[in-house]
């Protein structure tokens, strides 16, 4: 009887240590793919972008409008929506669930075009949200909300 109760207490004791181990090493590849996309963009590469977006990517853009897939959201790139001199993105919190990660922030960026929600060469700061999950071993990003900040 002592074997289990001492065998439980050492189970209930380092579940959350080994569960934030863990959470240590998806932080750090989700920050990594983050960082990625943030790569991807600031150099039109599309290649990465397809692998790091899922093919149903859904974006709740900054235009007040919801892009309904990962091949509509390169649209809008190769139309010159996307494409930004600067672009720095701070991750403030981090959520994880079992095959799900949602990411908050802000963002920097300057456009080097005039856009709808930005003119080129001016700064901008927006809050976002990102939710990445994992599938088929690999994390993907399934979802983005993007909203800027009022001047």
């Amino acid at each position: 009887m002592k074997k289990i109760i001492l065998y439980v207490a050492m189970l209930l004791l380092l579940t959350p240590f080994l569960y934030g181990q863990e959470n240590s090493k998806v932080e750090a590849e989700i920050r990594q793919l983050e960082q990625t996309v943030v790569t991807a963009i600031l150099n039109a590469d599309t290649t990465t972008l397809i692998k790091v977006w899922a093919s149903e990517f859904l974006v709740n853009n900054p235009r007040n409008k919801i892009t309904g897939n990962r091949d509509s959201v390169l649209i809008s790139q190769k139309a010159g929506m996307i494409d930004y001199s600067t672009f720095e993105r701070v991750i403030e919190r981090m959520q994880f669930q079992k095959k799900l990660v949602v990411t908050m922030g802000y963002e920097v960026f300057v456009s080097r075009r005039d856009i709808p929600e930005a003119k080129a060469g001016q700064t901008y700061k927006r809050r976002f949200t990102n939710i990445w999950m994992k599938k088929k071993g690999r994390w993907q990003q399934i979802a983005r909300h993007a909203s800027i900040i009022c001047q």
